[in-house]
């Protein structure tokens, strides 16, 4: 343990003990509680002093409890070392006069006279040794270190206090170490000593910058985190033998062995107060005490001031231990037949008294089934509909889960109690509830109920692949007519992979009319369910599911239950469709409601307006908002709804959030991505895809392929959910295969036209356009692709759709392309797309153009930058632009002098991870 914030305490004693080397004798008494740094105080003096040989000669000692019985055991710790190798001249002035009367003392000392029992006197041993001490200090000045003096033999203590009336006629500087609170602190001689010592030190407790300092030099990786340092302080309030106990990491819990052998020593109300109140925790009340220990109320008042003496409690009332970390050693430190005692007694105190369910159930958490009164389950569950209520979810979780062991494994009030807890676990673990409404679904008698019982689970869970176990089990028959449109949607969701169950889904949607049935739940559960089925397969136009998600959303606000089953389904399906305003000002309205005592902002929700502003072009906002998500989820992607997953990676595709990528990217490894859904295993694909199409298009080539292929078996043919055609045109095209480019591009079109949402349409028709040899097509496409991203409000395909046309028009030598590249600018610049922002300003001159890496550069040098960074080598620029390989050298050259670069690989980092260059236009 470091020694910190302790200049001012070493100080005074080096002064002390530096008087003493002058012939100013003096006694100092350190004073503390447990933990505060006494014994550091003198080890640290005893350090000095070894890095001073010329100092006064340095003698210690420590007191044990274990010694106690040892006559001047004490005393012989600190002369013995010294006497022993005295030689027979040293020995024999030493011993000269009253100082031979302990000489029996000191059996390995020249001329030791024998001892046996009975045959001695203490006072006139006190004596001698008293004489003995100013015979050595007469030859060098003595410091005599002596630690825990509260627990040192009785007759050691009359020699320390005869010395301490003799100190200044010595040279010699006594420093002692006595814990406050021990009963040994309380002896005549110690009280004596007390007031004789000239220096009177208690050290503190340590500031947040003291636990900062040591944290540093016990080379802990958190000390730098002003977060980590706060709450270490909280928890040890400073004190350093608690902070060890903090950041302890494995091993013994030196603060338990302690606090139970100081307790030890205590009347044993004492250390049953302690474990009471540590049971009792803030309602530690005085009478509760007194119900848990069986002691009347002065022997509590009592125990509670032995342990604020000891600096185990706080002065306070009700009583609370010092430190947080004080009340887990007190807890680890008793037998389990002692914490089933209280914690039984603890909880039918607080029945009894008519405390909250919530307090009893705390209690109960630690005691083992069977419970052993019959009221202790009904407790548990009523705890756990009041945390419920309260939006605790996770604590209400754990009041059902404890309170199901009192039921018998099987029937049908098990089965109900694990619906229960399958219900509170859909908030935070879908996989747990899951799980367990599997296990209830077993134990419910009639089919009725257990339909019942899986209309209760959210909509949005049965997107996870696991939930088909539970459809598979049950019928819509099974139920009502209202529980089997919920229980029929349920099983459409689960198997929206399967490309004929797709197609049904979509018929069953054309049944129900231009005007379907909203009016109760179950309606609205199934229709958003089939038009999430319409958007994956792309069977009714964009515009149809466009109008039929607002009109759900709007009867789902983001403050009813119903929320956490349709409006995922109906987000994706409205920002697929396009349907960005309506969307847009849902979620504004809904982002600022509380959610049934959940966050008053759910990530779900947060994440889905970042992809609607990373859909309109507003990068930076949609960047910030991910991570606002991210955060809010504490980065648990793993329990994370698709929804919210696939708006993450959609923001990370489009604002080229490297941090973003990396993260969902290392998240989702093959085991977990094998264990997904096709929702995420293919947005992750599209993910990684991107995030390598510059540095190894092959590879990416294999992953857009990968999830094309996944797709189609599953009949999602949807260009605005998973564009993969676009990226594999693109990248086929540039890889040598403009055959293969054209088909995927074609197909693209198609169904973009089919689909009838502007974006998809805009981008598939621009990658067409760049991949056409006619420049006849090529205007028209451009053309049309202009007007449709225009009309979608994808402010960034708006941009690369502009700076096509533009260098069309340009190397076409036509007139209008300053104005595409000008217009291309202000819009890139707005966005936030710096890689964008760089290209436009290489087509711009003039006032406005941007101070970034580009700049610096030429027109042509910014060209050939481009190229670089889509990978291309100086043979296939020079093709590019019709130039020697020499003057594609000559340009690289210039650019990495201007950019202070050495070379390519720092190309990406000047210009983003990503490259991106002047041709990967997706």
């Amino acid at each position: 343990m470091a020694l910190a914030e302790r200049e001012p305490e070493l100080r005074r004693l080096l002064d002390a003990i530096a008087a003493a080397g002058a012939g100013d004798g003096s006694v100092t008494v350190v004073t503390g509680q447990l933990g505060v740094g006494k014994t550091a105080l003198l080890k640290e003096i005893l350090r000095s002093a070894e890095a001073d040989p010329g100092g006064p000669r340095v003698l210690t000692a420590a007191a044990s409890r274990t010694e106690q019985d040892f006559d001047f055991g004490i005393a012989c710790q600190v002369l013995e070392p010294l006497v022993a190798e005295a030689d027979a001249g040293a020995a024999d002035r030493w011993f000269a006069g009253t100082a031979g009367a302990a000489r029996w003392l000191f059996p390995g000392a020249p001329g030791w006279p024998g001892w046996e029992p009975g045959e001695h006197n203490d006072v006139l041993t006190a004596h001698g040794l008293v004489g003995l001490l100013a015979a050595i200090s007469a030859d060098r000045p003595l410091a005599v270190l002596v630690d825990d003096l509260h627990v040192a033999d009785r007759q050691s203590l009359t020699w320390l206090r005869q010395c301490a009336r003799r100190i200044h006629d010595l040279p010699c500087a006594l420093v002692v170490t006595v814990r406050e609170g021990d009963p040994g602190a309380d002896r005549p001689a110690i009280r004596e000593l007390w007031e004789l010592a000239k220096t009177r030190i208690r050290p503190g407790n340590l500031s947040e910058d003291g636990v900062a300092e040591v944290l540093r030099t016990m080379s802990d990786g958190r000390a730098g985190d002003p977060r980590v340092v706060a709450a270490c302080h909280a928890a040890s309030a400073g004190n350093p033998l608690y902070l060890t106990e903090v950041v302890r990491r494995a091993g013994p819990s030196v603060l338990g062995e302690r606090l139970s052998a100081q307790l030890a020593v205590l009347p044993a109300q004492v250390g049953d107060c302690a474990r009471a109140i540590a049971v009792l925790g803030e309602h530690a009340q005085p009478w509760l005490v007194e119900h848990l220990t069986g002691a009347d109320s002065v022997a509590v008042a009592e125990a509670v001031r032995s342990l604020e003496r000891l600096g185990v409690l706080a002065p306070a009332c009700p009583p609370r231990f010092a430190a947080p970390v004080l009340r887990t050693a007190i807890e680890t430190s008793m037998t389990a037949q002692e914490d089933l005692r209280l914690r039984v007694r603890a909880a039918t105190v607080f029945h009894e008294a008519g405390f909250a369910a919530e307090t009893v159930a705390a209690q109960l958490l630690e005691v083992p089934a069977p419970s052993p009164a019959p009221w202790m389950p009904e407790e548990l569950r009523t705890a756990a509909d009041a945390a419920t209520r309260r939006g605790e979810p996770e604590t209400a979780a754990r009041y059902l889960r404890r309170a199901l062991l009192d039921l018998p494994p099987d029937g049908p009030e098990r089965g109900w109690r694990l619906v229960d807890l399958a219900l509170t676990e859909a908030a935070f673990d879908v996989s747990a509830a899951i799980r367990h409404l599997t296990q209830a679904i077993g134990l419910l008698p009639t089919p009725r109920e257990r339909a019942e019982a899986v209309t209760l689970l959210p909509l949005s869970a049965f997107l996870r692949p696991e939930a088909a176990v539970l459809v598979a089990r049950v019928t819509p028959e099974d139920a009502g007519a209202q529980a089997g449109l919920r229980l029929e949607a349920r099983i459409r969701l689960t198997r929206c992979e399967d490309p004929t169950l797709l197609a049904g889904a979509v018929d069953r949607l054309r049944e129900l009319g231009p005007e379907p049935p909203i009016a109760t739940l179950a309606e609205r559960e199934l229709l958003a369910v089939l038009l999430h089925a319409a958007t994956l397969s792309a069977g009714m136009p964009a515009a149809t599911v466009a109008e039929l998600t607002d009109r759900l959303l709007r009867c789902a606000p983001a403050s009813s239950a119903e929320f956490a089953g349709t409006a995922p389904l109906l987000i994706i399906s409205a920002l697929t469709a396009g349907a960005l305003g309506p969307t847009s000002a849902w979620l504004e309205s809904a982002v600022g409601e509380p959610v049934r005592g959940r966050p008053a902002r759910p990530a779900s929700l947060i994440a889905a307006r970042g992809a609607v502003l990373a859909q309109t072009g507003q990068l930076t906002r949609a960047r910030a908002t991910a991570w606002e998500a991210y955060e809010l989820i504490g980065g648990n992607l793993g329990e994370a709804p698709e929804s919210l997953v696939m708006a993450l990676v959609a923001i990370a595709v489009v604002t080229r959030d490297e941090r973003l990528a990396t993260t969902l990217v290392e998240h989702y490894d093959e085991h977990a991505l094998g264990r997904a859904g096709l929702h995420i295993r293919a947005a992750l694909l599209m993910l990684r895809g991107a995030a390598t199409a510059v540095e190894d298009p092959r590879g990416a080539l294999a992953r857009f392929l990968d999830c094309g292929a996944a797709l189609h078996r599953a009949g999602w043919r949807n260009p605005a959910l998973f564009p993969w055609r676009t990226w594999s045109a693109w990248l086929q095209r540039r890889l040598g295969d403009p055959v293969s480019a054209g088909e995927l591009i074609d197909d693209e079109v198609r169904w973009a036209r089919s689909w009838g949402a502007p974006a998809p349409l805009g981008r598939a028709l621009r990658i067409k356009a760049s991949l056409s040899s006619g420049a006849g097509d090529t205007d028209g496409l451009l053309a049309e692709s202009i007007a449709t991203s225009r009309a979608s409000g994808d402010r960034l395909e708006l941009v690369r759709a502009l700076l096509a046309e533009g260098a069309l028009l340009r190397d076409a030598g036509k007139a209008g392309a300053a104005d595409r590249f000008r217009e291309a600018y202000r819009l890139a610049e707005g966005c936030g797309a710096p890689w964008l922002t760089c290209r436009t300003a290489e087509e711009t001159t003039g006032p406005g153009t941007p101070a970034g890496p580009s700049a610096a550069l030429s027109e042509a040098e910014g060209r050939v930058v481009g190229f670089a960074l889509d990978g291309l080598t100086n043979g296939e620029i020079a093709a590019e632009i019709n130039v020697t390989r020499r003057a594609v050298e000559k340009h690289l050259t210039n650019c990495y002098r201007k950019l202070g670069i050495s070379g390519r690989a720092e190309l990406a980092e000047v210009f983003g991870a990503w490259g991106f260059g002047a041709r990967s236009s997706v």
